[in-house]
């Protein structure tokens, strides 16, 4: 195994660990959502593949493995931004329904 193919097993098991840790403090379905970190990840990386194999003539300066570790890096970045997004969506839902369990109390 080389660099590459280490660097994208250890990326792989801490997107599903950090995706099944959200789903599961969130009471969702944790399969699923780690599945789905995973998918975008991989998504992210095949794209930026294509992109480099259509327009190398743009990209002639950079070798193919800067570019694969430029690729992991995007393909991280976006995974981060889903999971934050996804944790205050839950984050402010969850408030919500604090909140109006709390004036329901005061209701009686």
């Amino acid at each position: 195994m080389n660099l590459t193919s280490v660097l994208l097993v250890i990326i792989l098991i801490t997107i599903g660990w950090a995706y099944y840790s959200l789903a599961k403090k969130y009471n969702r379905s944790t399969l699923l959502y780690m599945l789905l970190g995973i998918g975008v990840f991989i998504i992210i990386v095949l794209l930026n593949a294509l992109l480099y194999t259509f327009f190398g003539f743009i990209s002639r300066n950079i070798n193919i493995e800067t570019h694969r570790l430029m690729a992991f890096l995007l393909g991280v970045l976006v995974v981060f931004i889903i999971h934050f997004v996804l944790e205050k969506k839950w984050l402010k839902h969850k408030n919500v329904e604090a909140e109006e369990a709390i004036d329901e109390i005061g209701k009686d």
